[in-house]
């Protein structure tokens, strides 16, 4: 009897979990519809308002009170983001409309700062995506915008920090980047490059401010940053180098000026990779693995000859590193055995797999794979 109840109680709740998925799913499609109707409202709206900046005339006061009750109910906010999606963003008339809608939008800043995190999430997605507040005040920006910063919510730092990389001040980026390192709320590294990456204003003032900060950050935004500078600019050779060089820095901070002197060859790092690829120390593994493979970028005898001396490393991330930089050196399957000495069996292995790979790759692309 007991199995019986148990067996009917889990039909109830597929039954119920099925019904539920019906109604869902119903509710969703006949959503479209309404939100189509609430664009066509906004968009008659905008369209009259639009007419009016055509003839030189200012948007009406009583428009911009409407847009201002209709846009606190985030369904409509939903409906105009789609309405403006279709206006022609370079049309004068729609960027004077929206420079007379950045005080509208600054007072719904102030209600989504106080709604759920997701509202609060899409309106800050809202700012970012339709460039709205790039003409007001740093100060009402600051004050807005970086306010949603403290959000317990994922999405809406992540939407405030592109929103404030689209206005493109860098003491304000800096800030906030200070703020959420101190509050723990630390994004993932590579979504944090790629947001800093969409940074609108000067990089190098951004650079800057971060090197003149940087030891204020933890660690694990040190190395965000680091990746951040990386893929953005070449002109930092002398601060990579003094981290490279201070063996009191975090390992991953050394790997990490390691990598940009991979992407960004300079003879001054040179002789610290060397040396890294070249220590014997088993516990320094890490440090000649990422050389060797930073030293494919570099030219010269002695290189070449600190790969082939490598590729016989006990380590397999050292091996595997140096076979791969000194295959790529265009030298010949013979040369590169006489290079390496024929009685390491692993490191001659290593070199063919390397080789095979290679000759695999160019088989792919001459036929388009």
């Amino acid at each position: 009897m007991g199995s019986e109840v148990i067996l009917f109680f889990y039909g109830a709740v597929c039954l119920s979990m099925l019904a539920f998925n019906i109604v869902f799913s119903i509710y969703l499609q006949a959503g479209d519809p309404r939100l189509e109707r609430k664009a066509e409202k906004l968009s008659a709206m905008v369209g009259a308002q639009l007419e009016r900046i055509r003839a030189g005339l200012p948007v009406e006061q009583q428009h911009l009170a409407a847009i201002n009750r209709r846009l606190s109910r985030v369904n409509n906010l939903l409906a105009f983001d789609h309405v403006l999606e279709r206006l022609p963003q370079q049309e004068p008339a729609v960027e004077r409309y929206l420079r007379q809608l950045e005080p509208v939008v600054l007072s719904l800043a102030t209600v989504y700062r106080r709604r759920e995190n997701t509202q609060a999430a899409y309106f800050c997605y809202f700012l970012a995506h339709h460039r709205i507040l790039c003409q007001a005040s740093i100060g009402e920006i600051q004050h807005i915008v970086v306010s949603f910063i403290e959000k317990d919510s994922l999405y809406c730092r992540l939407n405030a920090l592109k929103a404030l990389c689209l206005y493109g001040n860098a003491e304000i980026i800096v800030d906030t980047l200070l703020q959420c390192d101190r509050q723990s709320s630390f994004l993932h590294a590579k979504v944090l490059v790629e947001t800093l990456l969409s940074f609108s204003g000067d990089f190098h003032t951004l650079i800057d401010l971060i090197w003149a900060r940087f030891d204020r950050f933890s660690e694990p935004m040190q190395r965000a940053l680091m990746d951040y500078i990386r893929f953005r600019s070449g002109d930092y050779g002398l601060q990579m180098l003094h981290i490279l060089l201070d063996e009191k820095r975090d390992k991953e901070l050394r790997l990490s000026a390691i990598h940009y002197f991979k992407r960004y060859p300079s003879p001054d790092a040179k002789p610290a990779l060397l040396r890294f690829i070249n220590d014997p120390d088993p516990a320094h593994w890490e440090y000649a693995a990422v050389s060797a493979g930073a030293l494919a970028s570099y030219q010269g005898e002695d290189i070449t000859a600190a790969l082939a001396n490598a590729i016989h490393s006990a380590n397999w991330y050292v091996r595997y590193n140096a076979s791969s930089s000194l295959e790529g050196r265009g030298l010949s399957y013979e040369d590169l055995i006489i290079r390496i000495g024929g009685n390491d069996r692993y490191a001659r292995e290593m070199l063919t797999y390397q080789i095979e790979s290679r000759k695999l790759v160019e088989e792919k692309e001459k036929i388009g794979v």
